[in-house]
C-alpha cells in the first residue's frame, strides 16, 4: 500500500458513513490539503456508484480546514436513476458542529453509441518526461507536494513575476500508482496555481472549490504503475485576492482524461517555507 493508499484508506461504518484519518503529513497551512479531501470524496463517490456507473463530475466545496486526525465522511444519494445517479458527501472533523468539505457528484451510465463524438482538447507539444528536470524547486512547496514528481516545462517559475498566468508539466506519484479518479484530482489539485508565475514575491494559496469532469472511465486498462500525465492549467482572471483557474490533464499519449474548474485564494504575503524533499 502506498502513502497515497493509506491517506486515503476508508472504514466503512455503514449506511454509508466511513471513517477516514487526515494524516498531518499532508498538512497545506492549518489542514490537509484540498486534493486529498478530494480524493477522499473520490473513493467514497465510486464505492456507492450504481451498476454500470462511474464517476463523471464532482465539484468539491472546501469550508474549514480538514484538520489532522479523525473525521467521518457520509454520502448521502440525492437522486438515483438507472442511467444517472446525484450524490452528495460531506467530510467533518470529530467533533465539529459543520462540515469541512462538502461536494456534489454526478455518476453515469455510458452511452452507447454516443449521439455526438467531438474531442478537441490537445495537448501542447513540448519535450517528453525524461527530457523535463524534475522541479523547479517551488513546486514542493509545502513540503506534500513531494509525494508526487512535478516536472514543469510550460509556464514561468512559480512566484518569479513572469507575464504568462500559465502553468504545465509532467506530474506522476513517485510511490506509482494508476490512474484513477482519486489520484486524478490529487493531481489537479497538487501543482502551484497558475497565477503565482505572475507574482514576484512568496504568496500563500488555498482551494475554495474545485469542479473537475472525468472524460474517460478510470482507472485507464492501459496504465503501467509509473506512467506519467501531462497537467496544463491557466488563470485568465484574478482579483479581489481569488484566481479563476482552468486545467485540463491528459495521459502520456496526449489523451486527455479530465478537465478542473478551480477558485483559488490567493492570500497576504508570509515567510516563505523551507522546501523538504
Amino acid at each position: 500500500m502506498t502513502s497515497f493508499d493509506e491517506a486515503t484508506r476508508l472504514t466503512s461504518l455503514g449506511e454509508r458513513r466511513y471513517r477516514v484519518t487526515g494524516d498531518d503529513s499532508w498538512a497545506q497551512g492549518r489542514g490537509i490539503y484540498g486534493g486529498l479531501v478530494a480524493a477522499l470524496f473520490a473513493r467514497a463517490l465510486e464505492r456507492e456508484a450504481g451498476a454500470g456507473q462511474r464517476l463523471v463530475r464532482m465539484t468539491t466545496a472546501f469550508t474549514a480546514p480538514f484538520a489532522p486526525g479523525l473525521a467521518e465522511l457520509r454520502v448521502e444519494i440525492v437522486r438515483a436513476g438507472r442511467n444517472v445517479a446525484c450524490l452528495r458527501a460531506t467530510l467533518t472533523n470529530d467533533g465539529a458542529d459543520a462540515p469541512a468539505a462538502s461536494c456534489l457528484a454526478t455518476l453515469a451510465r455510458p452511452r452507447e453509441p454516443s449521439a455526438i463524438e467531438r474531442h478537441t482538447l490537445l495537448a501542447p507539444d513540448v519535450p517528453r518526461a525524461e527530457e523535463v528536470a524534475d522541479g523547479p524547486s517551488e513546486l514542493y512547496l509545502p513540503s506534500f507536494a513531494s509525494r508526487f514528481e512535478l516536472r514543469q516545462c510550460v509556464g514561468a517559475r512559480p512566484f518569479s513575476g513572469g507575464t504568462d498566468a500559465r502553468i504545465g508539466g509532467w506530474c506522476r506519484s513517485r510511490e506509482g500508482a494508476p490512474f484513477d479518479p482519486a489520484l486524478v484530482v490529487a493531481l489537479l489539485d497538487a501543482w502551484a496555481p497558475a497565477a503565482v508565475g505572475v507574482s514576484s514575491g512568496w504568496c500563500p494559496v488555498a482551494s475554495l472549490e474545485m469542479s473537475v469532469h472525468f472524460l474517460v472511465p478510470l482507472p485507464l486498462a492501459s496504465d503501467a504503475p509509473h506512467a506519467w500525465a501531462f497537467f496544463d492549467a491557466r488563470c485568465d482572471h484574478a482579483a479581489d485576492g481569488v484566481a479563476d483557474e482552468r486545467a485540463v490533464i491528459f495521459d502520456a499519449n496526449g489523451r486527455a482524461l479530465a478537465t478542473c474548474h478551480q477558485l483559488i485564494a490567493l492570500l497576504p504575503g508570509s515567510d516563505r517555507p523551507t522546501v523538504a524533499r
